[in-house]
């Protein structure tokens, strides 16, 4: 019951303000005493679980660039595959991994708190003084965004977390792409990442299926919640206090204080 409780909060929260499960779900399951690496392997199950549902509700009038997924989409799983075999041949230890998570885990509320400002000011482009309807191949790009979605890869398989936030906030800053078309687009990409991601941690042995027996329906059922209540209020203040909690939780982490 206690489990499935977690599952049906975190979803809720993921349908409600769309921020990524992994953020959220990996944290509480440290704090719980499950081992590292079964948090993140589970953790994975889930968000691709709950993301699929979740992607469908919100799938109507988000728009997608297929260019954009097949540059972002081959590369995040080259990283993936390349993250599983650090874990494999035992290259990362728990110790790094613990540092790695706690500082993805910071990064992505730092960019969080940025991306909320952004659109509060109406400043989601660094770069360009207009949008493109569709990802221009010859804009200089190609070579940068598929180095980031390999790293995004890594940091998805060593850590659960970074397929939403860290690919989408990084895509935003060097393109000048419709932010949502980026934003639709890299939900794609993010379903393949989690779920590449999740099949090779099964084979690690690092997914605790009873555990995501209970998670899983009660998370999807607190996504469609969520994804309802999204609909007749502003979840800005939400998100910023999720922020605050996750960057609390990432220090947390870093300093071994779980």
């Amino acid at each position: 019951m206690e489990f499935a409780l977690i599952g049906f909060v975190v979803g809720l929260l993921v349908g409600l303000t769309g921020i990524g499960g992994g953020a959220l779900m990996t944290p509480v399951l440290l704090f719980l005493g499950i081992p590292i690496e079964k948090a993140i392997g589970t953790d994975l199950l889930y968000s691709f679980s709950v993301k699929s549902f979740s992607s469908a509700l919100y799938k109507k009038g988000r728009s997608v660039d297929g260019t954009l997924i097949k540059l972002t989409s081959p590369s995040g799983i080259l990283g993936v595959f390349f993250g599983y075999l650090l874990l494999k041949a035992g290259v990362v230890d728990r110790k790094v991994l613990t540092t790695i998570l706690g500082a993805t885990l910071f990064s992505v509320a730092l960019l969080m708190i940025l991306s909320s400002a952004r659109r509060r000011f109406k400043t989601e482009c660094l770069i360009c003084e207009r949008y493109c309807e569709r990802f221009e191949e010859g804009n200089g790009k190609k070579a940068i965004i598929a180095v980031i979605a390999f790293l995004v890869g890594i940091l998805v398989e060593l850590t659960s977390i970074g397929s939403g936030t860290l690919l989408t906030f990084a895509i935003i800053s060097v393109t000048n792409l419709k932010p949502n078309k980026i934003v639709g687009s890299d939900l794609i990409t993010s379903l393949f990442l989690t779920g590449v991601a999740s099949a090779l941690h099964a084979d690690l042995g690092n997914i605790d299926f009873v555990l995501a027996s209970h998670l899983i329906p009660s998370g999807i059922l607190g996504a469609a919640i969520g994804y309802q209540l999204s609909k007749k209020c502003s979840p800005e203040m939400l998100k910023s206090a999720i922020s605050a909690c996750v960057a609390v939780a990432a220090l947390t982490v870093i300093f071994g204080k779980m």
